[in-house]
């Protein structure tokens, strides 16, 4: 079914200003590694520090994404958003003013990455949140589209433009930059005015005990841990074995530029899928989100064939797509099925699953390699995309319709009765059209 006017959500004052901060905070975030890599080598430390500073990030988000997914739900989406730029924005100016002064050890630069990383594990559980206050019903696919649109667009530039500003400017300065973003940011979120607010968990329950509120909410639903674990280990086995050995494979052949050119394409692929969420709406969203990971299986089996890099970028584009496309209509079926007082802490799970699957996916890929062989390992990929989904597609709530127009519908789940999170904030029980 085609949907109408994605483009008109942005005549919508408070998603033109979400947009718009999330936006800036992005731009800011992927210019970041470019000059915090930059301004470590100009201290002395080294490829060695380099990779000890990017890798000190993992820890912090997979610990505090559910401290931010609880905090979230507690405080308001709004207020941990604009908290979480306030103090992003803080450390680096912090980092910007000691570099300009006494200069920073690589410790202190790992320190940085870790508060840094802290602060910003906050945001994007609110954000999965929020965005349910400001829109509802058909339209919120629509929002997650255009959303995740502008964000793949944004990724696009933030590198390049990172890259002229260390070039033109200094690493110091460009970090300097970043943090105007998040101020930037921290200034639109401030200005939103959600028409819906959740209701926020009991002010006296314990953290822990909120905590483990968010848990069954998430293990009680066998349709959102089912494709949850399919998509980690899509991430863990073939994602990670695909950007680690995919750059060997290629830059011997045709250097960087080649290899650059192909993952441009992947940017390219995940702007389609966004537009392609925009436009259309599935009755069957996961099944649809499950067959999305198909491009990245055939973009595997493409480099273990050293298929032609021309070859490569359709597969790469096919990937880029597929997992846009994916991530909108995931997002879209766990905003509408779980209710609006847990949905930051439901969401944060899955940002932690994601974070461990791909840290691990490129960890294991090289020394396995080594052993079987890459092409090897790259055609056990692509055979464990198409094996896996046939044993997710075996889960009846994720082959089922999901059922967006009836308020007293349940979810996905055949026969399932009411779970009183049909109508949360005004919003129906499902994601999808019939």
């Amino acid at each position: 079914m085609t949907a109408r006017a994605p483009w008109g959500l942005l005549k919508e004052r408070d998603l033109r200003l979400l947009f718009a901060a999330q936006a800036a905070t992005m731009l800011g975030s992927t210019m970041t590694p470019i000059a915090l890599s930059f301004a470590v080598l100009d201290s002395g430390g080294g490829a060695g520090g380099v990779g000890l500073v990017l890798g000190a990030q993992i820890a912090p988000l997979m610990v505090f994404l559910l401290v931010g997914g609880v905090l979230a739900d507690r405080w308001g989406r709004r207020t941990t958003m604009v908290g979480s730029d306030l103090a992003s924005a803080a450390v680096e100016v912090l980092v910007v003013v000691l570099l300009l002064t006494a200069g920073l050890p690589v410790w202190g630069f790992v320190a940085f990455a870790v508060a840094l990383a802290v602060t910003s594990a906050f945001f994007t559980p609110a954000l999965f949140g929020i965005l349910p206050e400001l829109v509802s019903g058909p339209r919120l696919q629509q929002a997650n589209a255009l959303r995740a649109t502008i964000n793949s667009v944004v990724r696009l530039i933030g590198p390049a433009l990172g890259g002229a500003l260390v070039a033109f400017v200094g690493p110091v300065w460009a970090i300097a930059v970043d943090a105007l973003t998040y101020l930037l940011s921290a200034w639109l979120l401030a200005r939103l005015r959600p028409a819906r607010t959740a209701a926020a968990p009991a002010r006296g329950e314990s953290f822990a005990r909120q905590l483990r509120e968010g848990w069954r909410e998430f293990a009680a639903r066998t349709w959102l841990w089912s494709v949850l674990l399919y998509t980690s280990l899509a991430y863990a086995l073939v994602l990670g074995p695909v950007m680690v050995l995919g750059i060997t494979l290629v830059g011997e052949r045709g250097g960087a530029s080649q290899w650059g050119v192909v993952l441009a394409a992947e940017g390219a692929g995940a702007i389609l899928g966004g537009l392609v969420g925009m436009r259309t709406t599935f009755r069957r969203p996961l099944l649809v989100s499950v067959l999305c990971t198909f491009g990245l299986g055939a973009f595997a089996a493409l480099l273990a064939l050293r298929a032609p890099v021309y070859v490569l970028v359709l597969g790469s584009l096919l990937s880029g797509a597929g997992f846009a496309l994916l991530s909108i209509l995931w997002t879209s079926c766990l905003q509408t099925d779980v209710p609006a007082e847990a949905l930051s802490r439901v969401s944060a799970y899955d940002g932690v699953a994601s974070v461990l699957a791909m840290t691990l996916g490129y960890w294991w890929a090289a020394p396995v390699a080594g052993w079987t062989g890459a092409e090897e390992l790259l055609w056990s990929g692509a055979a464990w995309t198409v094996l896996s989904a046939v044993a997710v597609l075996a889960v009846p709530s994720v082959r089922r319709p999901w059922r967006a127009d009836e308020p007293d519908a349940g979810g996905p789940e055949s026969g399932e009765p009411p779970t009183g999170d049909a109508k949360v904030s005004g919003r129906p029980a499902a994601c999808g059209s019939r």
